[in-house]
């Protein structure tokens, strides 16, 4: 048997190691010719335009031309629609609930008054009925009419983000590469496609793209008024669109107190204890009068899919709560299973169970079990990396679709995230890293008054993650993990802007284009 010859060998190697050489060369000669060229003939803005225009053209194609994609009901619709007058046009539930998209509702006079629903929701939908009437003048709303709305806003909240993402390149391809990682990442169809429905989602998607692109355009000279009023009104959306999201209006209005430092005059000031005061009281406005997403499913979900599943002991971590240890029975039990052990609403459960606990005492719990609550979110990240909902089709039964079929249009980011992505606690731990990391040259200490700027980037960052953060504890001590899908979203949202900025700032200092 002949051996290698070592000589040989070396020979290959040295051959891949000059054709390598000569491909990066070719690939640097390149790059800089572009950036040669396009020198001085672009900007952050023309970059952020042409990220909105070219997430517009995969938007319309998503949702305008056929087959038109959307999501199809869960059940919560009705809270939404029927106080403003829209109705289903059918009752065949296998056509309206989890399995198709239905565009068309009937539009009526509202038969009932309710503020159960977001008013920030509400109000927009009264506006798209609104128009559809106006153009149609027909007895049939047109749900498109609603994405319209939510279209408009995103381009606007796209273009701020990528605008804010591009401030730091230095070279025309590093721009483009920072605009083109944004269209991925906030065009992907597991976004989009919500605009096409009456979730929360797509308001509270928007909001959050609003808040960021507008903390971070706090750090240039000008328009500081105008990104102050688009911070303080979104804020002030996400916060009181459901209980749930009233811890936002506290991380954001702490934020705000940053804001004050940034300019010298007094209307600045002003302006900026006006928006922290603002965002301070529609956390109160919320806790109050925002309606309660969870419900005694949620409560049930709290103990059986959170305390109890991680409990090594369920028989002692019952008497913690003062319930009688036979409830272990319960223990990894889900209401929402085609045949469950207990429905939550059984009179029996009330005395000797539900009335042992509550949010706050499940919160205690998690303080002193500390374990519990970090095998707790290392559930929430995995949920999290997957937006789209399981049980959701995003086609219309006209189009001849399998029944919670779900698009493949632009969805490499999210197939990404499903599929490859590590999604455990250990990745949301070096995420928090990376961001210190990355941006710690940025924060300064808060006397020094004309740096100011420079630490926005940090703290926005911060304050996301722990947005995102408080999203899912609030989830997990409300429903354990069996209503995650539908209550993970925000914290979903901030992983990837986290993910986004991370990319945007190492591939600066790479300095490779």
């Amino acid at each position: 048997m002949k051996k290698n010859n070592p000589k040989d060998e070396w020979k290959v190697i040295r051959f891949i190691i000059i054709v390598f050489n000569k491909i990066a060369a070719f690939f640097k000669y390149f790059i800089g010719a572009i950036n040669k060229n396009r020198e001085g003939k672009y900007s952050p803005f023309i970059i952020g335009m042409g990220a909105g225009l070219l997430s517009l053209i995969l938007l319309v194609i998503m949702l305008f031309v056929p087959p038109f994609l959307g999501m199809s009901d869960d059940g919560s619709f009705s809270r939404v629609i029927n106080p403003v007058g829209i109705y289903h046009r059918e009752d065949t539930s296998e056509n309206l609930y989890f399995n198709y998209y239905v565009k068309d509702y009937l539009s009526l006079a509202p038969q009932e008054k309710s503020f159960s629903n977001p008013t920030g929701l509400r109000m927009l939908v009264n506006a798209a009925k609104w128009v559809d009437e106006a153009f149609t003048r027909d007895s049939i709303f047109d749900l498109r009419f609603l994405a319209v709305f939510y279209s408009l806003l995103y381009i606007a909240a796209i273009v701020i983000l990528i605008k804010q993402a591009s401030k730091r390149a230095e070279t025309f391809t590093e721009s483009v590469a920072i605009g083109l990682a944004g269209v991925l990442i906030f065009s992907d169809v597991s976004y989009l496609a919500y605009f096409s429905s009456f979730f929360l989602e797509p308001l509270l998607f928007i909001a959050v793209l609003f808040c960021t692109g507008a903390a971070l355009g706090l750090q240039n000279e000008k328009n500081n008024t105008f990104y102050l009023i688009v911070y303080t009104f979104f804020g002030i959306v996400i916060t009181t669109m459901e209980k749930e999201y009233a811890l936002t209006g506290i991380f954001l209005g702490i934020l705000g107190v940053k804001f004050v430092f940034i300019g010298k005059s007094f209307l600045w000031k002003a302006g900026c204890f006006t928006s922290v005061l603002l965002l301070f009281l529609s956390v109160m406005v919320s806790l109050a009068y925002s309606p309660d997403s969870f419900t005694q499913s949620s409560k049930y979900h709290a103990m059986t899919r959170g305390v109890l599943l991680q409990a090594t002991d369920p028989d002692k971590t019952l008497k913690e709560f003062g319930i009688d240890g036979s409830y272990s029975i319960l223990t990894d039990t889900n209401a929402n299973e085609q045949y469950p052990l207990l429905n939550p609403d059984n009179a029996a459960l009330q005395n000797g169970f539900y009335d042992r606990y509550n949010v706050a005492e499940i919160s205690y719990y998690y303080l002193r079990h500390p374990k519990s609550m970090i095998a707790m979110l290392d559930i929430s990240v995995k949920a999290a990396f997957n937006i789209r909902r399981d049980y959701s089709g995003n086609y219309e039964k006209s189009a001849g679709m399998p029944k919670m079929a779900k698009s493949l249009t632009w969805s490499f980011w999210s197939n990404f995230k499903t599929n490859s992505a590590p999604k455990t606690i250990g990745f949301l731990v070096v995420m928090l890293v990376a961001v210190f990391i990355l941006f710690r040259q940025k924060s300064v200490r808060i006397i020094n008054y004309y740096r100011q700027r420079n630490s926005i980037p940090l703290e926005t960052m911060l304050i996301i993650f722990f947005i995102g953060l408080s999203n899912a504890i609030v989830a997990i001590v409300n429903s354990g993990d069996a209503e995650m899908t539908q209550h993970l979203f925000l914290f979903s949202v901030s992983i990837d802007i986290l993910i986004y900025f991370c990319f945007a700032e190492v591939l600066h200092k790479l300095r490779i284009l």
